[in-house]
């Protein structure tokens, strides 16, 4: 896994979905009407386990308090979730890093994908660009 580049940058996409991106983000906002249950299989996660994973949480913590961190200006609201998923090909190369915003800023969150999927509804994704660190 790379080190990531401290001018990361979260760009909006005309992509479709997040099926084929490699790269990406994803924006959650709480739905209080939406209240499901969803059941799975729980998995080791294997990104705590990968170089740089932990260097990398503190890069996009720190980007994400600028506010050029994104292409686009949003409307964020207390208590939205941001999923960073880098090196999506698969389930054991892929590391996922979570947000929570709370008090204009955003602070690490540990992702639930089930608890998401029952709770919250997706409002943007994008993908990731200047991501890797000049070496």
């Amino acid at each position: 896994m790379c080190t990531l580049s401290n001018k990361i940058k979260l760009c909006s996409c005309k992509a479709t979905s997040t099926n084929r991106l490699k790269n990406y983000w994803v924006l959650y906002r709480r739905n209080k009407d939406k209240n499901m249950m969803v059941v799975g299989e729980i998995l080791l996660p294997y990104e705590l386990f990968k170089p740089n994973y932990k260097s990398n949480y503190s890069i996009l913590e720190n980007r994400l308090q600028e506010s050029d961190a994104f292409d686009l200006q949003l409307d964020f609201k207390t208590g939205d979730v941001l999923e960073i998923v880098m090196n999506n090909h698969d389930y054991f190369t892929r590391a996922v890093y979570g947000f929570k915003y709370t008090k204009k800023n955003w602070n690490r969150f540990k992702i639930d994908t089930f608890y998401l999927m029952g709770h919250f509804d997706e409002i943007r994704f994008g993908k990731l660009i200047n991501h890797k660190k000049k070496e």
